[in-house]
């Protein structure tokens, strides 16, 4: 019995090739793909049961703007054999040709049982490389993949600064951009075809796509060296120099349901960069940028562990038998040195563990002739991020070089700082910084902004041993190796809009918990807004992740403030969801940049559903069972969890929901 065929063809019609473009190719079978590989020009198409998921991709690499494609090298051999790895077990297809004094390799990994494969671009010369440009994915070959079905694709920003927004494109109506990863996708069915690099260790991945509204791709590129405005970039992607130099690994899969596609994508994110170990339950808890910012202090913040610990604490709000006290920016204005212990040891005593906040990879002071650290030599001018000989300046900070031996010394005194102070947790901000693109680094052997981000991060971590939960608030999404959790948005307080902002992220960006331990849906505040607008915000973060309360909550905070946290933050029912379920996932996609307004989560004999509405005036929802899985033809009993209110459902469920205010099921399939 025999599973692979490989066969040669001179005619590629049989298989459903273009004759056309395909003159001459060889073709390999494994499972239920079909790579194909044009003999004369290093073409690449790619089939996967019934549907074409590349057509005509010819690579691409160079430096800045000179470019060399597949096309233009000679002596194309191909070949297959097998193949492990740390994906799983099948084939590798390997292209192998020459161009110049460049030997140019491409290699196709197919896996046993999985509707993706993995491919690479590689080049080597003798005399050494030197490339800023690698796209393993090139053609401008229009094709339709799913059959022409495709509405819509996906932009997935660089990071989460600057109040940047996700959003959905249609076909035909706009071109693709997108970072890291995208998906091309049916909204009614679902199906989709998912694209997106695994890797991030030296590269920035872009993706650019041209569509068609009849469902077609007419242009497709997957490329290592990204620079633009959403990287935060003032220079090209720095070059990757080696006698043989890799672009990204690049993951092409077909799914029914292209969320399943983005989830088996973060897993294969999380294979390749493993998450750290887990240091315990998802936090709750409290940060103090929400409501105190620049006021925090440290009579305040013993008041606030106390109030959390006899309002709340008791009463549902925690996991595990914990609570995070977490102080922000201005700490180092708002405490006195020894102070930080008497902080810590109160919060043990009230059942709570301590967290604190950092900037590793900036310069707020602006002093460039300041020493970095007392005992090395060094000023901030000598560790700045520089384009073009000038200081890289972004939100008012300046990015510093995460490879400089006194930025390392900052990082590895004030870390071992806050351990002896005794600190758990730490709110690492800003990191998006240490990974600008900059003229040169200290460490001549780093080139590219994502080799020195790594670094850096690596160097954190080694130096937390462990002891500290690392929670990220503006940085990149990818890698996800050097933290347990990260905020999935920009910052966000307490009115809808703030809410939605979140849920734009959650729209489409829920998976990334399988890269991190837990997304993080930012400090929740309730001052000055309605209960429905507090209902909101506390459902968005419930359902998000990490689940911190932000307002100001010492002895001279408002009292009706207070009252209403207790009354909401106590609600045992919504608590239970923040302290067991992951991100919940999109029922529907939104127009544009909108979040959109159902989520659900399925968590075995019980399924969860949060209903939002946005808008100030009530509007009746909708939602049929059958788009979150559920029976059509049973009756089913559900309970809504802010209220209390009872109800059987059977194929749909009808509500209407207040102005800015939410309402959240818990339907019982038993």
């Amino acid at each position: 019995m025999r599973s692979v065929f490989v066969r040669c063809f001179i005619l590629l019609a049989a298989l459903g090739f273009g004759a056309k473009a395909w003159a001459a190719e060889r073709v390999f079978e494994f499972e239920s793909w079909r790579v194909g590989i044009d003999s004369s020009n290093g073409n690449i198409t790619i089939v996967y049961g019934a549907d074409t998921l590349l057509l005509g991709s010819n690579a691409v690499w160079g430096a800045d703007n000179h470019r060399r494609a597949m096309r233009q090298a000679s002596a194309y051999r191909a070949a297959m054999s097998d193949n492990s790895d740390i994906y799983g077990s099948g084939k590798l297809i390997t292209l192998r040709a020459t161009y110049a004094a460049q030997h140019v390799e491409q290699r196709i990994y197919l896996y046993s049982g999985k509707p993706y494969l993995h491919t690479e671009l590689e080049v080597e010369a003798t005399d050494g490389v030197a490339l800023n440009y690698m796209a393993p994915i090139s053609t401008s070959v229009a094709y339709s993949p799913l059959g022409g079905r495709c509405t819509n694709s996906l932009f997935i920003p660089f990071d989460n600064d600057a109040f940047i927004r996700y959003r959905t494109y249609e076909f035909g109506r706009e071109r693709t951009e997108s970072y890291g990863v995208t998906a091309f996708f049916d909204a009614a069915s679902r199906c989709g075809v998912v694209v997106g690099a695994v890797e991030h260790t030296e590269w920035k991945t872009g993706i650019d796509a041209t569509t068609s509204r009849a469902g077609a791709i007419n242009s497709l590129r997957v490329y290592g060296g990204a620079s633009s405005s959403v990287t935060r970039d003032l220079l090209p992607h720095g070059k990757v120099v080696g006698r043989s130099v890799k672009s990204p690994r690049i993951m092409l899969g077909a799914y029914d349901d292209w969320r399943e596609g983005m989830e088996s994508f973060g897993d294969q994110c999380a294979t390749f960069a493993p998450k750290l170990p887990s240091l315990g339950a998802r936090p709750f808890g409290w940060n103090s940028w929400g409501a105190l910012a620049t006021k925090v202090t440290f009579q305040k913040s013993i008041e606030v562990s106390d109030f959390i610990h006899d309002n709340l604490q008791n009463h549902s709000f925690e996991n595990e038998g914990t609570v995070y006290i977490d102080i922000d920016s201005f700490w180092d204005f708002g405490f006195k040195a020894h102070e930080h212990k008497i902080f810590v040891e109160h919060c043990h005593k009230n059942g709570q563990k301590a967290g604190i906040y950092w900037c590793p990879f900036t310069d707020w002071g602006g002093n460039a002739r300041a020493k970095v650290v007392r005992d090395m030599d060094y000023r901030w001018e000598d560790v700045y991020i520089r384009a073009k000989g000038e200081p890289v300046r972004f939100d008012g900070g300046i990015a510093i070089d995460p490879t400089h031996p006194a930025v390392r010394r900052r990082i590895e005194l004030q870390i071992k700082q806050f351990l002896e102070w005794g600190y758990e947790y730490v709110k690492l901000d800003f990191m998006a910084h240490g990974a600008y693109q900059s003229d040169s680094y200290y460490d001549k052997s780093v080139t590219t902004a994502m080799q020195a981000y790594n670094q850096g991060m690596q160097y954190i971590v080694e130096q937390t041993e462990g002891k500290m939960w690392i929670n990220l608030s503006i940085a990149p999404l990818f890698p996800g190796n050097y933290a347990h959790s990260r905020r999935i948005s920009c910052d966000a307080w307490a009115d809808i809009n703030n809410t939605e902002y979140v849920l734009n992220s959650l729209t489409y960006g829920w998976w990334l918990d399988r890269i991190y331990h837990y997304n993080d849906g930012d400090h929740i505040v309730y001052k000055d807004v309605s209960e429905g607008e507090n209902r909101a915000r506390i459902t968005s973060s419930a359902i998000t992740g990490v689940y911190f309360l932000g307002d100001d909550m010492s002895a001279g905070g408002k009292a009706e403030v207070k009252a209403k946290i207790v009354r909401h933050t106590t609600n045992a029912a919504i608590n239970e969801i923040a302290r067991t379920c992951p991100s919940f996932r999109p029922v529907e996609i939104a127009r544009g940049d909108r979040g959109t307004d159902m989520f659900y989560h399925s968590a075995g004999e019980v399924v969860y559903v949060a209903i939002f509405n946005y808008r100030p005036r009530s509007e009746h929802k909708q939602l049929m069972l059958e788009r979150i899985g559920l029976p059509v033809e049973r009756t089913l009993q559900a309970e809504e969890l802010w209220s209390g209110e009872q109800m059987e459902l059977q194929g749909k469920l009808s509500t209407t929901v207040g102005g800015r205010d939410v309402k959240v099921y818990r339907i019982d399939i038993k």
